[in-house]
């Protein structure tokens, strides 16, 4: 008997989700004991996909949940958890929106996830977040602002100092580099190099407790990423039902996508001028990247970043040959997803659930990596 295969290393989840980050986790060979989410409809996703730990996931706010009641609930003790993983809201350190960054609630959340790994004490921990926490400052300047003739920019608004703060509070919260602590690894990941068929760069802090240096893991998939039809190809369009599957376009953009004004591959920059700036609005003259107006997906190349509103008028993602966003199935088959996972919601709230996981099989390759880690030390 192989008893490797049969081995299960206890795992606690946070900032759970729809279970994405964690279905990896269950691949790669970890039991979620414990899951704590605040979002309802996630917890119900999770509870119908998962009845066996219905009792054990957590509909709670971080800061209500203390690591003694995890450590009982997942049967540990401090120091007996393999794994704590998680990833609090990424809007705070979005290059999309405002970026309150640590000025925030939100962006603050990471103190309480420290908080709770010293107190479990895990051999390992996963902390996961959008790339554009690398460059969050603790005051946000917006760009506009920021680009300004003669602009003064202070060392708070300096570009990176949120980064330089939060792992500063890593080090210190973890006592990083002492005998007791953790050493601290940062990984910059792009899901399409781990054969994963989207276009997805997140930051993972990993921790390791007792071993020393962990190698990041490397994607064979950088040369030749999969393409989307590998995932979604087989539906033939059998989803796609206004109101049920996905959120329909604006009239205007039905008419360009229908008319099959912008073909796979292709944006708004192949409109007439005079249709670009009706159907961009205020967007027509940000500066910026504004690849994703009245975008439409192509079948042999990865899909940009799944988000939580592929119908957005800058985060859009047409259907390489239907005039309709991508249905939520869609999304979450890109996602890694399995066909039979439920979620639970209305078309929004399951956009929003599958746009903010983490890619199954990313997930799983981190996974992996850890455990081929811990066996050879």
């Amino acid at each position: 008997m192989d008893t490797k295969k049969k081995l299960k290393y206890p795992a606690i989840s946070l900032f759970s989700g729809a279970f994405g980050l964690d279905l990896g986790l269950e691949q790669a060979g970890f039991e979620i004991r414990v899951c704590v989410e605040k979002d309802g409809q996630c917890c119900a996703t999770i509870r119908k996909n998962r009845p066996k730990i219905d009792g054990l996931v957590l509909n709670e706010d971080i800061h209500k949940v203390t690591a003694k009641t995890l450590l009982k609930k997942a049967k540990l003790k401090r120091g007996g958890a393999f794994l704590v993983a998680g990833g609090p809201p990424c809007q705070p350190f979005s290059t999309v929106g405002r970026r309150k960054s640590i000025s925030s609630e939100e962006g603050l959340l990471f103190r309480k996830f420290l908080e709770i790994v010293w107190e479990i004490y895990p051999k390992f921990f996963i902390f996961e977040n959008v790339k554009g926490i690398l460059s969050a400052a603790i005051q946000h300047k917006p760009l506009e602002l920021r680009n300004k003739p003669g602009a003064r920019i202070s060392k708070k608004q300096k570009l990176g100092s949120g980064w330089d703060f939060i792992n500063k509070q890593f080090a210190e919260k973890l006592k990083a580099g002492k005998k007791a602590g953790y050493s601290l690894h940062v990984w910059e990941l792009d899901a399409s190099h781990f054969g994963v068929p989207q276009k997805r760069k997140r930051i993972f802090i990993v921790g390791v407790r007792g071993l020393g240096k962990i190698d990041q893991p490397e994607g064979k998939f950088k040369d030749r990423p999969v393409s989307i039809r590998s995932a979604i190809g087989h539906l033939n369009g059998n989803y796609e039902t206004p109101g049920v599957d996905y959120l329909e376009y604006d009239a205007l953009r039905q008419v360009i996508f229908a008319k099959g004004l912008v073909k796979q591959g292709q944006n708004w920059t192949v409109l007439p001028r005079a249709l670009q700036k009706k159907v961009m609005g205020k967007g027509f003259y940000a500066t910026g990247g504004k690849v994703g107006f009245c975008r439409r997906l192509a079948w042999d190349r990865p899909s940009p970043t799944i988000t939580t509103n592929p119908m957005g008028r800058a985060t859009n993602l047409c259907h390489p040959e239907k005039p309709r966003p991508l249905t939520y199935e869609e999304c979450a088959l890109i996602q890694g997803f399995p066909e039979d996972w439920q979620f639970v919601g209305s078309v929004s709230q399951k956009y929003k659930q599958i746009g903010n996981a983490v890619p199954i099989k990313l997930a799983e390759v981190i996974g992996k990596t850890i455990i081929k880690a811990y066996r050879g030390r």
